[in-house]
């Protein structure tokens, strides 16, 4: 079975073309740290995940709610006002969403939703934009 994070990586790389690159990491705080990437490079790494309670009297079946991260940047050295970056943030930001907004990963998954963003500038002509996202699965014993 295909992970969750390589079907995203999958689908943004199909649909949403001004990104440079996707690649699945183990941890966003690379990006924080200077891992060198592209303009227009995005990241999906695992955020957390949240069980509810065993679903059946008889065996076991549980939900989890599963938030996933989706980081882009943008590097753009000539840009002293910002105006060309925020240009790119807005295209690449809006085909992330368009492309995963909505989405069922696999059929027993609910739709994937936006739980909130965050973006900053991590050095002079580089910045960053960090999207959280949700979905569902289920654990079975």
């Amino acid at each position: 079975m295909t992970d969750l994070l390589d079907l995203v990586k999958e689908r943004l790389e199909a649909l949403a073309p001004a990104l440079t690159s996707v690649e699945v990491i183990e941890d966003i705080e690379a990006i924080a740290k200077g891992t060198p990437a592209g303009s227009g490079a995005a990241f999906v790494a695992p955020y957390r995940e949240r069980g509810t309670a065993n679903e059946l009297s008889t065996g076991f079946r549980q939900l989890v709610w599963v938030e996933f991260l989706v980081a882009f940047q943008i590097r753009i050295a000539d840009d002293s006002k910002g105006t060309a970056r925020v240009a790119a943030f807005r295209a690449i930001k809006g085909e992330i969403e368009a492309a995963i907004a909505g989405w069922q990963p696999t059929p027993e998954a609910a739709p994937i939703s936006l739980i909130g963003g965050q973006g900053g500038r991590l050095t002079t002509g580089v910045s960053t934009y960090v999207q959280t996202w949700e979905t569902t699965r289920y654990l079975t014993g």
